[in-house]
């Protein structure tokens, strides 16, 4: 048998079958699977498009919830930077004010800071040889008492100098002078007098700006006639001459104005006459001085002044028994003062004075008259050391009618002084060591008439005291 065709046939008769059979579950198979590839994707869009619609109405929710927030979040943004704005309107307000309180702070702080304070003590004793116990020294306008310890003068002092550097604040000044102690009643303006305290200089000062500036006084001020001052620090000598206390007056009250250009300085003024802060007359007093001054080379200081006061004052006098009598005449000083000093270490000065008065009555019961005084003085000061000052002053007082020291007669002084700073120098720029100073000085007064009180009872031509002081002053 051949097995061979047998088996082929088999083969090929089985393969059919299976073909037939298989071709059968194969192409449902397929079917389905075709189907399901083609209706997969439209599947998919249609729960897609179920999905987005969804989607979308929950996105479109979700939008306008977002856009409520929105609205209200911008709402309480522009609320915000509506308080930021009126928050920062508010700081730079405040800011602004400040600056402008800093700034009027800053000024008066400048103001206050420009203030000068000052005291000084000065403290005497004197004694007069063959002179009465109890009696005041003939002659002494600030320094009468005999053997005495005094506290003379205890002053302070508050100034501000204006200046045109600044603002406003800087145009306005003053000045006040107040002294306790035994001065005070013997430098006293009438109107305002104490046996304690009297303030010989309070006034304003306002300086204009205009050219090298005109400084305004009002109130009351030193007298600018004569070369000595109140301020015992300020004058070579001890006791004040003939001149200060005779020939001058001390202060004035009212108005003055002056105006320095270049070395000459300018000064005139209207006041209610000498030593008078309530006026005692319907008429005023009018001052002026021309004043010039240099310095350079071995001229450490040269000043040359020509004051004059031109008014009519009153004067009353009183007799033993009450009576008075007043006159009203026209009165007229004119002093001329002269300073030279060489290398800080020699000064020469002159003081001339020359006064006079019509229609004045000397004594109740006499007849009004014309008076006149003049006097001239003298000095030399030394400075062989920072540390030690000679000086010496002389000078000669003519009242020929007795109206200014009670009696007619012609008066001569001499008086040498020696100061000592014992500690200038000691401590470098320590002023409140260096201003301590304790002076000594003998003094000569004679007239060529009996006029001084002795011992015996009697008046003699001629005067001798010893006299020690000590002073100590502060500038803050």
């Amino acid at each position: 048998m051949n097995f061979s065709l047998i088996d082929k046939k088999q083969k090929r008769s089985r393969g059919k079958k299976f073909n037939i059979k298989g071709g059968k579950v194969g192409m449902k198979n397929i079917t389905i699977f075709i189907l399901t590839i083609l209706l997969v994707p439209f599947l998919n869009v249609a729960i897609s498009f179920a999905a987005s619609d969804a989607e979308i109405q929950k996105l479109k929710q979700m939008i306008m919830e977002n856009k409520k927030q929105n609205e209200i979040l911008m709402q309480k943004v522009e609320q915000l930077e509506a308080e930021k704005t009126s928050k920062d309107q508010r700081i730079e307000k405040f800011i602004s004010e400040q600056e402008q309180k800093d700034l009027e702070m800053a000024g008066l702080m400048k103001f206050f800071d420009a203030i000068d304070l000052g005291f000084y003590i000065d403290t005497t004793y004197q004694y007069a040889f063959d002179h009465p116990n109890g009696e005041d020294i003939p002659l002494r306008s600030l320094y009468p008492e005999d053997n005495e310890f005094e506290i003379d003068a205890f002053t302070i002092s508050i100034s501000k100098t204006p200046t045109m550097d600044g603002g406003v604040w800087d145009l306005l000044g003053f000045r006040a002078d107040i002294l306790f102690g035994e001065i005070a009643p013997r430098i006293a303006s009438a109107g305002l007098s104490s046996d304690v305290v009297d303030p010989y200089q309070a006034y304003l000062q306002v300086l204009a700006p205009v050219g090298n500036g005109i400084n305004f006084y009002a109130g009351k001020f030193v007298t600018l006639a004569g070369y000595e001052v109140i301020e015992a620090k300020d004058n070579p000598n001890i006791t004040r001459s003939i001149l200060f206390g005779f020939a001058i007056p001390f202060t004035h009250t009212g108005i003055r104005a002056d105006y320095t250009a270049g070395p000459v300085t300018l000064t005139a003024g209207l006041n209610n006459g000498w030593d008078v802060v309530d006026d005692n007359n319907s008429d005023k007093t009018i001052e002026s001085q021309i004043a010039f001054s240099h310095s350079g080379g071995a001229i450490t200081d040269l000043w040359i002044g020509v004051t004059g006061y031109f008014g009519r004052e009153l004067v009353s006098v009183e007799n033993d028994i009450g009576e008075t009598a007043s006159s009203n005449g026209w009165r007229e000083l004119i002093t001329a003062v002269g300073t030279l000093t060489f290398f800080d270490k020699l000064t020469f000065i002159v003081d001339a004075d020359f006064g006079w008065q019509q229609d004045t009555v000397l004594f109740v019961g006499a007849q009004q008259q014309n008076v006149r005084w003049w006097g001239i003085a003298g000095y030399i000061v030394v400075t062989p050391h920072p540390a030690v000052t000679l000086a010496l002053r002389g000078e000669y007082f003519d009242d020929e009618d007795g109206f200014r020291t009670g009696q007619s007669q012609k008066l001569y002084e001499l008086t040498p002084t020696i100061s000592f700073r014992p500690f200038k120098g000691l401590i470098a720029a320590n002023k409140y060591l260096d201003n301590f100073e304790a002076r000594f000085e003998f003094r000569w007064d004679h007239s060529d008439e009996p006029f001084f009180p002795n011992t015996n009872g009697g008046l003699d031509e001629d005067q001798y005291t010893l006299q020690a002081q000590m002073l100590y002053w502060i500038d803050l």
